[in-house]
């Protein structure tokens, strides 16, 4: 016999997610108890906020859909803004959280139920499915369809609610054999393009004069960083992206143009005003990296690739629409372009005006001065976390990503501060060893995520964080 929260271990054991984040409660403990029991990676928290911030960071590091847990009521609610990011920037996570006993059900309303509340509706608007274990044999059928849920199409978080009878529930214990390493990986299918699409591109391509790629989140997500290299290495063709899609490509590199829009690089933006064909791969063309959707232009050729068709013309109308996995999407397209081998080489026209920065007597920190310190004090597998606002400005557009993977996240999604201290644990947790995380925040950032500087320091991780009076070091 084994409880629930035994087998909820060992669900998350057999799918390699290796370390949960989050606060305890009294309808969460017997997880906590069993994960203890099975020396499980379950890392304290201080808020569960910090809790959602840390599983969607870890996604996005580890490629492994991310959890995190919280208990009912007012657990619950502290969750909602770093799922709110999760959802809105297209990341897989699972929210483990609890619920009262079922059969005071009618007690639930104004919390006469201690901490009880109508947290179902809550969680809908950022998330993509929300399972309740109604009874404990349910457990298996719930878990697995969660992990599909999150991991297919276009990704995101999903929640498991466990009623507090049912988490300290016995029975036999359950066929686990569904579960595997591969349950966890994202993205979980990869759908080809449309062939007729496809050669449709491709003869755009072709007849381009001045291509330009645009790779955004899905690009990264997808892990399209060979194809989009391929692009540049073979064809000439120069890379901009949005700020979720920055480091898809070695920045070093001559065709690396760096991140468009509002807080972006400028030469970027100029370039990409300058194409005839653009060739986007998984991009919402959000707010501020299309200057409110003014770039690219109607005037350019569009091909739009996505993995959410609900994406495609939705904010930019574009010329030709692909619903398709990016990287396998893009392999089709390379494929057909190596047949003729072309050179796209282009010359950017005009002079670039100057990237904004701190004006020469100004006698405050430059905030592009501690970017470009980063860049020259660590190595080149460093993961730079960016908090929100103007954070995510200065290091998008001065920061210079020396290798093609996940060395930039941010919260580009919703955009809300105090995100990067919970982000910067689940990147350290996810990162192979020796990788140094460096937070670059603001006070105002920093103020929502102080108290996570000891959780940091508690797990010996090897966390700079940055702001413009000092540098912390937890390990």
């Amino acid at each position: 016999m084994a409880i629930v929260g035994q087998l909820i271990v060992d669900i998350l054991e057999r799918v390699s997610i290796d370390v949960c984040f989050g606060v305890p409660g009294g309808q969460t403990l017997p997880f906590y108890k069993a994960a203890r029991e099975k020396n499980y990676n379950h890392v304290l928290m201080h808020d569960e906020r910090n809790c959602a911030c840390a599983a969607d960071a870890y996604a996005r590091v580890s490629g492994k859909v991310g959890i995190c847990d919280a208990t009912v009521g007012p657990g619950v609610t502290n969750l909602v803004s770093g799922m709110a990011e999760a959802y809105a920037s297209s990341i897989p996570m699972i929210a483990l959280i609890a619920d009262i006993d079922s059969s005071r059900e009618h007690m639930r309303h104004r919390g006469i139920v201690a901490q009880a509340m109508e947290q179902t509706p809550l969680l809908e608007p950022v998330s993509k499915w929300i399972g309740r274990v109604s009874k404990p044999e349910m457990l298996v059928d719930i878990f697995d369809h969660a992990l599909r849920v999150a991991t297919t199409g276009r990704p995101g978080p999903v929640v498991i609610e466990v009623p507090e009878e049912v988490m300290m529930a016995e029975l036999p214990s359950l066929d686990l054999s569904r579960f595997s390493s591969e349950s966890a990986l994202w993205p979980r299918y990869r759908g080809a393009a449309q062939q007729s699409l496809v050669d449709d591109a491709v003869a755009r391509l072709q007849k381009a004069k001045k291509p330009i790629i645009l790779a955004g989140g899905g690009a990264m997500a997808s892990g399209a960083h060979k194809e989009i290299a391929q692009f540049a290495n073979e064809f000439g063709i120069p890379v901009v992206t949005s700020i979720n899609g920055k480091g898809i490509i070695d920045e070093r590199h001559e065709l690396s143009l760096g991140a468009v829009g509002i807080f972006g690089e400028v030469k970027a933006s100029h370039a990409l005003v300058q194409a005839d064909v653009v060739l986007v791969l998984g991009s919402k063309f959000s707010h501020f990296n299309s200057f409110a959707w003014q770039l690219p232009t109607k005037h350019q050729d569009i091909i739009h690739i996505d993995i959410d068709g609900e994406e495609l013309s939705r904010s930019i109308a574009v010329s030709l629409e692909i619903v398709a996995d990016v990287k396998e999407a893009a392999s089709q397209i390379l494929a057909a372009l190596s047949q003729d081998k072309k050179d796209f080489t282009w010359q950017i026209e005009g002079e670039v005006a100057a990237q904004p920065g701190t004006a020469a007597d100004d006698p405050a920190v430059a905030p592009e001065a501690v970017v470009k310190s980063i860049n020259q004090a660590f190595a080149e597998n460093t993961i730079v976390v960016s908090d929100a606002s103007l954070s995510s400005g200065w290091v998008a557009s001065w920061h210079k990503v020396r290798q093609a993977g996940r060395g930039y996240i941010a919260p580009r999604g919703m955009a809300g501060l105090g995100w990067a201290c919970g982000a910067a644990i689940g990147a350290a947790m996810a990162a192979p060893k020796g990788t140094r995380v460096v937070v670059v925040a603001g006070d105002g950032a920093t103020a929502y995520w102080l108290g996570e500087i000891e959780t940091a320091v508690r797990l010996k991780l090897p966390i700079t964080a940055t702001k413009t009076t000092q540098i912390v070091k937890t390990g």
